[in-house]
């Protein structure tokens, strides 16, 4: 699916909100302070990528990047290689999207790390969404980063999709992103001005990360998705589309559009909590299965239909 620039966070040219954060890791890093191995946590679409990439432009062009206004030049060279995956000096690893890093990804990692950097500078090796790395993958991961060389940092992006083993989390020094309502409201105002987005979701009614509101925001304008639609008709709709696209993000507006739909029917009373809960979790993982198992799309409608019917 192609989707608009600003959905990479390598092309986010501003950094918002984040400002303490960016000067509390720069301040380490100046004074030979930064950890060999950092976990940036936080929910989706807090900012953490944004974070990262700001704090590796302002190292690697000093130049290009304004430290008072924390953007940095659409004219940097090294900013169109990092957005081309051409920069030597940073490697990206991601286990999202439902495709496990395999065992061999990390032994190709380990043979690359030995290898000298350009320029002897700094090399930085990011693992977004290392909480959906495979076991295997996390072990050949654990034996690197517990040996890590003079010049190697490890950035470890834990978006919280699923419990971290502990070995891993115990090896870094966690930096947690929480935003505040205020920052969350500030950020998405921002993004929607600085885009120029039309709104068909409300950044109120839910708590949204701004990365995954604008995300959102753009499915539902793009293939007229509203929230107020019935929701087996948001269902059937997102269903088909996810067959075509085969993408995540689908599915991941899905589970918002059912935590949406559950809230109303918990604020009109209509179920008991413990009931909704239970058809929140039916719902959940037999989405999961479908993009799992490849279930069939007709009798997953059925199924929840019917499940939403009996109660």
């Amino acid at each position: 699916m192609n989707y608009p620039v600003f959905f990479d966070t390598k092309n986010s040219l501003n950094l918002f909100s984040l400002e303490e954060n960016f000067k509390f890791i720069s301040q380490l890093y100046l004074k030979k302070n930064l950890p060999k191995v950092l976990m940036f946590t936080g929910n989706k679409g807090s900012g953490k990528s944004t974070l990262i990439n700001h704090f590796l432009y302002s190292i690697f062009d000093i130049e290009n990047y304004d430290k008072k206004t924390f953007s940095i030049s659409k004219n940097s060279m090294i900013l169109k290689q990092f957005q081309k995956n051409m920069f030597p000096n940073i490697i990206y690893i991601n286990g999202g999207d439902y495709k496990s890093v395999k065992i061999e990804d990390i032994r190709n990692l380990k043979n690359q790390i030995l290898q000298s950097t350009i320029s002897k500078k700094d090399r930085f090796i990011i693992f977004d969404d290392i909480e959906l790395f495979n076991q295997n993958s996390l072990n050949a991961l654990l034996k690197i980063i517990e040996e890590p060389s003079q010049k190697n940092y490890f950035f470890l992006i834990n978006n919280k999709g699923k419990p971290l083993i502990e070995t891993i989390k115990s090896r870094a020094l966690e930096v947690k992103i929480i935003l505040s309502e205020k920052q969350r409201l500030e950020i998405i105002n921002k993004l929607v001005n600085l885009h120029k987005l039309d709104l068909i979701l409300d950044p109120k009614s839910s708590q949204l990360s701004p990365g995954n509101f604008v995300k959102f925001n753009f499915l539902c304008r793009e293939y007229d998705i509203l929230p107020t639609n019935n929701f087996e008709e948001n269902l059937s709709l997102l269903l088909d589309l996810y067959k075509k696209k085969k993408d995540i993000l689908i599915i991941n507006l899905l589970f918002h559009l059912t935590d949406q739909y559950l809230k109303y029917i918990k604020g009109k009373n209509l179920l008991k909590n413990d009931k909704i809960f239970e058809i929140k979790n039916y719902i959940l993982d037999n989405l999961n299965n479908f993009v799992i198992y490849n279930i069939n799309q007709n009798s997953l409608i059925n199924a929840i239909n019917e499940k939403l019917g009996h109660e």
